[in-house]
């Protein structure tokens, strides 16, 4: 269906240009045999012109509303008890968004995965935000350590989001995170990550990439 939607909008395209051509020659014609025509090829042309234009641009919203894709990010706010926003940074609704969750909680022994549930949004408007919401819901303990991956995407998105993590609960000036690279692993040492956490997240997140989490 779309895809027959887009033929149909190229061929509208394709016959609103040629009318360029064609009507230039239908005027020199209606002016060349008769001298009253001339002022009836002067009135086609004050209607039929803006015409023209009106629909070049509306085939032009058209044919970018269907190539268009969604995009979703995320924006961690609150330090003190972390949440997150779904924005929409397109102009076009971003549908069945999807967060998940990978996060380890550093100060448990042995070292352990947080239980979070994914998060399912209907919809976000474009250019709109929806939240904030709680990161860790029941699931945080109070002074301990966290890092991890937070995924975000929705329908039709034109990427699936990556974001490293880090938080101390409860503690407000600790908290960063960051868009993951193409190029960055997907694997977290869990051995390192307890034993020379500082420079483990160093090594990972370089500070010039992190963004600190704030109100």
């Amino acid at each position: 269906m779309k895809l027959i939607k887009i033929i149909f909008l190229i061929i509208s395209a394709i016959l609103i240009l040629s009318s360029f051509f064609w009507f230039k020659y239908l005027n020199n014609w209606i002016t060349s045999h008769n001298k009253p025509l001339s002022a009836w090829s002067s009135f086609i042309s004050i209607i039929a012109f803006p015409v023209i234009i009106i629909s070049l641009f509306l085939g032009y919203h058209q044919i970018r509303n269907i190539l268009v894709k969604p995009a979703i990010e995320l924006e961690f706010v609150h330090p003190s008890s972390v949440s997150y926003k779904a924005v929409n940074t397109s102009i076009k609704i971003a549908e069945d968004i999807l967060v998940s969750f990978g996060i380890f909680d550093i100060d448990s022994h042995p070292l352990r995965h947080l239980p979070i549930p994914s998060r399912q949004y209907n919809y976000v408007n474009k250019l709109s935000e929806k939240g904030p919401f709680s990161l860790f819901g029941e699931f945080g303990v109070e002074g301990h350590r966290y890092f991890g991956i937070v995924y975000v995407g929705c329908k039709g998105c034109r990427n699936l989001e990556t974001y490293w993590i880090y938080v101390k609960h409860g503690h407000p000036d600790e908290g960063f995170y960051s868009k993951r690279n193409k190029t960055d692993t997907f694997e977290i040492n869990g051995s390192r990550l307890i034993n020379e956490t500082d420079r483990y997240l160093e090594d990972l997140i370089p500070e010039e990439r992190r963004a600190y989490i704030r109100d």
